[in-house]
């Protein structure tokens, strides 16, 4: 039977890296977190090889002495913590005292430093957790921080990192998020020897936004009301709905200048936008500063969650800051009333039309008549929201196109839908390859001008035929995917600033998007340049279209062949998009449903929402009390 033993000091530390030291990134906060709270002014980051083959960290802070550069290697040593009272008063970013003899356990790590009033600097060299003695060393004031050869003596952790330009995506946008946090800091940042960005020090929060995003995204920013509650204060900055993503990268959130990722606050902050729509997060910068004794950040390995001792106040400052701000914000804003209703899309709940347009998707019965104008907020009030959204607005128009001449499927696709099952489908589907299955199928007319009905010898169908339409277009366009989608070539290429994580997926299915008539090439630093897209497409707003993309791969299963991945994502944006831009009349219906019945998986769109409902004449006489 094994025995109890106490693991050696440097086994202790390679287990505890495991939880502080994650990948690379993880190394850059924590030196990060610890040149702020040494009161740097000025912190420069180098990096090599994604961060693998050498991290630098260099500020101009307070430096440390001989005796301080030692034991800041030593497990639990920290200057920030000297009782349990002030575990609970925290203001540091760090106060663990782990990174440091963590990250020395897993690399070659190398510190040299010198206090601002010193003569000499120390240096201090760990290899792999065996430290050597400090010696003296002539460095500039501060601390100055090497890690190299991450992982070197752990190569089952070194085999899990992703690429060099994955590694260095996430490096970067750690980067950001602290830059962000302290903008009254100079932040420099190096990848393999080429500047990324040199950011200046300023005390306008604004100007640093600006300087790490693109102008439109800055020129787009609404500031926050700064609102207070017991304890709490909120401030930032919103942006529009067309900014919305599908996962929260959009979302940048502050707490004591701690980047922290709560679902308290996630909540709050939809809570505040109220009926936001569904599968989109709105983007913002938040700010709050919280009294340090209301909120625990020692609950997470890597503090990025916080637990609140008044939640209640917290959510409801969130809140009320969001809510004021886009009722301030919608008081402003006008934009063109709906078209004439003869140029009304058939269903009135499609997305919004393309910004810049100059028509709008959908009209009410209190529309104002044509040539009118009429004051619509950018951020309609709950109330005007459309519920159960589920794509961003329309920002990349499709032209109407017809795929009367493109043959319908032949033969089965390798493609699963998983979202869609087959018991609520309409009946007698089988065996479509060899007869009409529209032929039992009686058209009897449209409901609310969205849904349309028809008779089968089961019971009663409901289409919906934008849904049926975006079915038909992606399989059809899926049938041709082995010749190349036809493309315009842009005679000006258009080019787009990204986030880092974004353009690393960009980068990494860009030669994929080449068989959908899309072509993308990297252009600088987190650039890339556009130089043609699908004909089927207008160029309106690349960057919109192409983040909807990117979040898409993002949520799918990276399991998948990426070529076809990347493909089919974009024929089913492709196909979503051109759908719900048609106006589709109610003599196309019989039409559309022949067209839907041919399909190799009729009864849901290639994201699983239902084509076809079913309703059988048993389930409709139990609703009537009847006998089935």
């Amino acid at each position: 039977m094994p025995t109890i033993h106490v693991m050696s000091p440097t086994l202790a530390s390679q287990v505890a890296a495991g939880e502080v030291v994650e990948r690379p990134a993880s190394v850059v906060k924590e030196l990060v977190e610890n040149s702020l709270d040494a009161g740097a002014k000025s912190v420069r980051v180098e990096i090599r090889r994604g961060g693998v083959g050498l991290i630098r960290v260099t500020d101009d802070g307070c430096g440390m002495s001989r005796e301080d550069a030692s034991l800041c290697a030593k497990r639990h040593a920290t200057s920030k913590l000297s009782s349990l009272e002030e575990l609970f008063e925290i203001t540091h970013l760090g106060f663990r005292g782990e990174a440091i003899p963590s990250i020395a356990s897993v690399s070659r790590f190398k510190l040299c430093t010198r206090q601002q009033q010193a003569l000499e600097g120390w240096e201090v060299r760990i290899d792999g957790g065996l430290e050597h003695e400090p010696r003296s060393s002539g460095v500039s004031p501060g601390t100055a921080i090497e890690v190299a050869d991450l992982f070197y003596n752990t190569p089952a952790r070194r085999k899990f990192l992703k690429s060099a330009e994955t590694e260095a995506s996430h490096v970067e946008h750690q980067i950001r998020l602290h830059a962000l946090a302290f903008p009254q800091v100079r932040f420099t940042y190096r990848r393999d020897d080429q500047l990324v960005f040199d950011l200046p020090a300023t005390t306008d929060l604004r100007v640093r936004i600006s300087a790490l995003t693109d102008p439109a995204t800055a020129a787009a920013l609404i500031p926050i009301d700064a609102t207070t509650g017991p304890g709490i204060s909120v401030s930032g900055y919103l942006l529009p709905l067309s900014e919305a993503r599908r996962t929260r990268k959009g979302q940048y959130v502050f707490m004591n200048t701690r980047p922290v990722e709560d679902q308290l606050i996630n909540r709050a902050i939809r809570d505040g936008y109220g009926g936001f729509p569904t599968g989109l997060h709105p983007a913002l910068f938040l700010y709050m500063e919280v009294e340090p004794a209301l909120v625990d950040v020692n609950v997470h390995p890597a503090k990025k969650e916080v637990r609140f001792r008044r939640a209640a106040d917290v959510v409801n400052t969130i809140v009320e800051a969001i809510a004021n701000t886009l009722q301030r914000h919608a008081r402003q804003e006008t934009r063109p009333a709906a078209p004439a209703p003869d140029e009304q899309p058939s269903d009135p709940s499609p997305a919004p039309a393309a910004a810049g347009s100059g028509t709008a998707a959908t009209t009410s019965p209190s529309s104002p008549a044509p040539g009118s104008t009429s004051k619509i907020p950018v951020f309609p009030s709950p109330s005007e929201r459309p519920q159960g959204t589920s794509g961003i607005s329309a920002v990349l128009p499709v032209r109407p196109i017809s795929l009367k001449q493109v043959p319908a499927t032949q033969g089965r696709l390798d493609f699963q839908d998983k979202a869609c099952s087959r018991p609520d489908a309409a009946p007698g589907t089988e065996g479509r390859a060899e007869k009409d299955l529209s032929a039992d199928f009686k058209y009897l007319g449209t409901l609310h001008q969205q849904f349309t009905l028809f008779e089968t010898p089961e019971g009663l169908v409901l289409m919906h035929p934008k849904a049926a339409r975006e079915r038909i277009i992606f399989e059809r366009l899926r049938a041709h995917r082995q010749a190349p989608m036809p493309s315009q070539h842009l005679l000006d290429p258009v080019m787009l600033d990204l986030d880092p994580r974004d353009f690393a997926v960009i980068q990494q299915f860009a030669p994929h998007f080449d068989q959908a008539g899309l072509t993308v090439t990297p252009f600088g630093q987190n650039t890339i340049r556009i130089e043609s897209i699908p004909a089927l497409l207008e160029l309106d707003n690349a960057k919109a279209f192409l983040l909807e993309l990117v979040d898409r791969l993002t949520q799918s299963e990276f399991s998948r062949n990426a070529k076809r991945m990347a493909y089919e994502t974009f024929i089913a944006e492709i196909a979503r998009r051109s759908a719900w831009k048609e106006r589709i009349s109610p003599h196309r219906a019989p039409a559309i449903l022949k067209d839907l019945l041919a399909c190799e998986v009729p009864y849901c769109t290639p994201a699983g929402k239902p084509t076809l409902v079913n309703y059988s004449i048993p389930e409709i006489k139990r609703k009537f009390g009847m006998q089935a």
